[in-house]
C-alpha cells in the first residue's frame, strides 16, 4: 500500500506537468483559431502565399501586411477598395487573387515541386521574373505579366505607401487629412 506522503509526491509533479502540457495545447489550438478566422476572403494557405509572393517582389511586404491589406480591401465595398484592380474594372476581384495565387503554386509546383512559400529565395524570383517575361510553363489564368504588374503595385502600397513607409524613404508626409489607418 502506498502512503499519503508517496502518493502526492508522485501526483503533484505528474498533475504540474499535464497542466502545462493542457494549456500548450490550448494556447496553440486558440491561436491556430484565431490565425485562421482572422482573414475574412483568403484562406490561410493562399495569404502565405499572396504574401511570400509580394515579398520576393517588394522586400518587407509580407512583414507589413500585404495579404491583410488585400484581404480587408476584398472583403470590402469594391467601390472603396484600395487595391489598383479596382480600376481595371475587374467583376471578380476575389476570383482575380485567388486564381493568381493557385498559378503561382501550380507553376512552382511544376518548375520546383513544392509550394512557392516553401522555395528558397532564388527560385521565388525566378518564377517571378518568369511572370514578368510572360514565359510561365502551366500559369496562364489571369494573365502572371498582370498579376504580377497588380500584386506590386499592391505590396508597394503597403510598404512604401504608408506615413511609415514615407519615413524610411526621408520624405515627408503632408497629408491634407491623415489617414484612420496606415493604409
Amino acid at each position: 500500500m502506498m502512503g499519503r506522503r508517496r502518493f502526492l509526491t508522485r501526483v503533484i509533479p505528474t498533475t504540474f506537468w499535464a497542466n502545462i502540457v493542457m494549456r500548450s495545447l490550448s494556447i496553440n489550438a486558440e491561436a491556430k483559431t484565431v490565425e485562421n478566422t482572422s482573414y475574412k476572403v483568403l484562406t490561410a494557405a493562399e495569404v502565405e502565399t499572396l504574401a511570400a509572393w509580394c515579398a520576393a517582389i517588394v522586400s518587407g511586404a509580407d512583414q507589413a501586411g500585404v495579404a491583410r491589406f488585400v484581404d480587408e480591401n476584398l472583403a470590402g465595398d469594391q467601390g472603396a477598395s484600395l487595391l489598383l484592380l479596382r480600376y481595371l474594372d475587374a467583376s471578380d476581384m476575389a476570383g482575380f487573387y485567388r486564381n493568381g495565387i493557385l498559378g503561382i503554386e501550380k507553376e512552382c509546383m511544376h518548375r520546383f515541386g513544392l509550394s512557392f512559400a516553401r522555395a528558397d529565395a532564388g527560385k521565388q524570383l525566378e518564377l517571378v521574373e518568369a511572370a514578368i517575361a510572360s514565359k510561365m510553363q502551366v500559369w496562364t489564368d489571369p494573365d502572371p505579366n498582370l498579376f504580377y504588374f497588380i500584386s506590386r503595385s499592391d505590396a508597394v502600397d503597403v510598404v512604401y505607401g504608408t506615413q511609415a513607409g514615407f519615413a524610411d524613404l526621408n520624405i515627408p508626409y503632408l497629408a491634407h487629412i491623415p489617414p484612420p489607418r496606415p493604409w
